[in-house]
């Protein structure tokens, strides 16, 4: 018996000292809104949002005109005009003195400076096309977004009603105890008596032994799964705890119910497909755009410091650009950009009625879920009666050890059995509540 407490002692001190740590309780509404606020990678999705907004105002820059400037300065080795100019007047005054020609030269250094901007007009439609795929991608962000944090939800309530499981199991565990110790009590007297041999006791020993080897895997699995959802709500390991919530009152799956065709249009993955559809069909336009002449109007500023002397002009610009050699290969490319759009509309087609047989077999499990919780009540009906009976049986002495000692082993099993259908009820759920809002 001493050793028995011994063990128990031991195995519950980390317990204590765990539940010595002040820890803040939250509920499950709180730990969602604490998930969607601090989860990291909803945060990085959040970040990917303000990518695409980015990405949105730099393509719209695409309409205001090109501007550049460029100045230079340069110093000659030698002038950069060389040249003879004719003297026919002085070899006249001095004939025969060889002087036909007089060599000049001229701009040795100087300094260049030039402002241009262009205000394109037409671009075969790739500006527009650009800006509307850079708004589809936004669209895309935010739908990613959107799942995302469907799932961290779904993952919260998972583990959360995981944790709850695992605390009832061990209430589970503290009714066993409190049996065994009663059982252990009168064994003994019997022992003491004379009504029983030894190996009664012993019996009743080794199971409480493995009642409290039971206790000290599920405190490690609750610690686990404690620490698993605080890391997933983005709170602190050390502080972070749950309330005490009622999982064997489920809410009834018919109060969730959602047709699957009103389901489907709120699904994030078709929305997605769908704006896939649309992006294939602005690259069909932008390859053709590729194609197209470009015409854009202009100005160009110019200073230059020649010979001392400031000087400076202005010219009127206009440009077309023809994409003739492009014309050998944007063929192909645009049949390429239609086969994609048609394989995204078959993806999304697809993708529909896969969705809709997802939901309907996610309901078709919760529905199943629910029975197996209505089932495993009946069986713990069953044990707590049975155990009853066999305690009262085994204090008159009409019942062997063994006998009641699979009646504590069933009682166990079956709460066990009943806490794990309500864990897994609220794990499908949340799966379907997923799938339907």
């Amino acid at each position: 018996m001493k050793k028995t407490l011994i063990i128990a002692w031991i195995i519950c001190t980390p317990a204590i000292a765990q539940d010595a740590v002040q820890r803040q309780a939250l509920s499950l509404p709180a730990c969602l809104e604490m998930a969607v606020q601090n989860n990291a990678d909803l945060r990085n999705a959040r970040l990917d949002i303000q990518m695409a907004d980015e990405d949105k105002a730099w393509a719209f820059t695409n309409y205001f005109p090109q501007v550049s400037a460029m100045g230079a300065g340069f110093v000659g080795a030698k002038d950069l005009m060389r040249g003879e100019m004719e003297m026919p007047a002085l070899e006249a005054m001095m004939p025969g003195m060889g002087m036909g020609a007089f060599p000049m030269s001229m701009i040795k250094k100087g300094v260049v400076a030039t402002l241009t901007a262009l205000q394109p007009l037409y671009s075969g439609g790739q500006i527009v096309t650009g800006n509307r795929l850079a708004a589809v991608q936004q669209e895309v962000r935010r739908l990613q977004l959107e799942m995302t944090e469907k799932d961290v939800r779904q993952n919260v309530q998972q583990y959360y009603w995981k944790l709850v499981s695992l605390r009832g199991n061990i209430t589970t565990l503290d009714a066993v105890d409190e049996q065994l110790r009663e059982v252990h009590e009168l064994t003994g007297n019997y022992v003491q008596a004379g009504v029983i041999n030894r190996n009664d006791l012993l019996r009743v020993e080794l199971k409480q032994q493995e009642v409290a080897s039971q206790r000290l895997t599920l405190l490690n699995g609750i610690e686990l799964v404690r620490m698993l959802l605080a890391q997933l709500c983005g709170a602190d390991l050390a502080t972070f705890d749950i309330v005490s919530e009622n999982i064997l009152e489920p809410q009834s799956p018919e109060s969730v119910f959602t047709p699957a065709d009103q389901a489907l249009s709120s699904r994030e993955e078709v929305q997605l497909l769908d704006r896939s559809v649309a992006a294939s069909s602005l690259q069909v336009r932008m390859e053709r755009g590729k194609n197209l002449p470009s015409v854009a109007v202009g100005a160009s500023g110019m200073y230059y410091n020649v010979m001392e002397k400031n000087q400076g002009n202005l010219v009127g610009l206009a440009t077309v650009s023809v994409p003739i050699s492009d014309w050998w290969g944007g063929s192909h490319a645009i049949r390429k950009a239609r086969f994609k759009l048609e394989q995204d509309r078959i993806n999304l087609q697809d993708a529909q009625e896969k969705l809709q047989i997802d939901i309907l077999s996610t309901w078709n499990n919760l529905q199943e879920a629910y029975s197996q919780i209505e089932i495993a009540r009946h069986s713990v009906a069953q044990a707590d009666e049975n155990l009853r009976l066999s305690r009262d049986q085994y204090d008159a002495g009409t019942l062997p050890m063994t006998d009641l000692l699979d009646a504590v082993t069933l009682y166990t099993q079956s709460h066990n059995s009943l806490l794990s259908a309500c864990a897994d009820y609220q794990s499908r759920l949340a799966e379907y509540q997923r799938k339907t809002k």
